[in-house]
């Protein structure tokens, strides 16, 4: 599946040091215009199983000048400076899904999703004399369900609900987070294993740690449209042949 498409960024509130200053989407720009954005992933289905790999990239860098002082980590950023902000969250996700319900028109299924979180924050001063970055790579576990509504089977117009979601429910100490991930799609069949689409969804989360001096919690809403692929009906469709 490929998708391809504009965000707008609805929240991205972050704090970095323990004497950093708290800032918002629009103190950096980052709500002055739409974003693109894309993701890709590979679909593979035997029988009540599927196993899915996806690729989601998300990178925005603004430039503005700052109303106030910003402090980030230990470097200070002045009131009046022109500064380059860029955050990068891109998302490497492997998930399993199984089919509980299996309807003519219905189908659900649950599972989980293991994801690699490559995170990187930074501001740079305008003449480039000044740098200060957050970066991290981490694994983050999410339980995943998708529901699907095919009114006429493997032919003709289906909608899917797809989410992916976990929250640490203040069950570690020092530690609160969580990240969603909730996709509304519709598509049409154009061929074997080929679907065109369009798709809404809503993507955020974050976390607070409290040993690094961490604060950071966005939203995200895209509309995108791109094409969904399925190896297993592709390769059957060859087999046939």
């Amino acid at each position: 599946m490929f998708e391809t498409g504009l965000a707008y960024v609805a929240q991205n509130d972050g704090r970095y040091g323990a004497t950093g200053t708290a800032f918002e989407a629009k103190d950096v720009g980052q709500q002055d215009n739409l974003a693109r954005v894309s993701r890709a992933s590979i679909e593979v289905a035997s029988g009540r199983h599927t196993a899915i790999l996806l690729y989601a990239p998300f990178q925005l860098t603004t430039v503005v000048t700052l109303d106030s002082d910003l402090q980030f980590r230990d470097q200070l950023f002045a009131a009046g400076s022109v500064v380059q902000h860029r955050y990068l969250f891109d998302g490497y996700r492997a998930s399993y899904l199984y089919r509980v319900l299996d309807r003519a028109r219905v189908k659900l299924e649950i599972g989980g999703s293991l994801q690699i979180r490559n995170a990187d924050v930074a501001f740079t001063s305008g003449d480039g004399t000044r740098q200060a970055n957050q970066s991290d790579i981490g694994l983050v576990f999410a339980a995943k369900a998708r529901l699907w509504w095919k009114p006429n089977r493997d032919r003709g117009a289906w909608a899917a609900l797809e989410a992916d979601a976990l929250s640490t429910f203040g069950l570690i100490d020092g530690v609160s987070g969580g990240i969603y991930d909730l996709g509304l799609a519709v598509g049409h069949p154009i061929g074997r294993g080929v679907d065109l689409m369009l798709v809404t969804r809503l993507l955020g989360g974050g976390a607070t740690v409290e040993s690094q001096n961490i604060d950071n919690w966005a939203n995200f809403i895209s509309f995108t449209a791109g094409a969904r692929i399925s190896l297993d009906r592709l390769l059957s469709s060859a087999g046939d042949r």
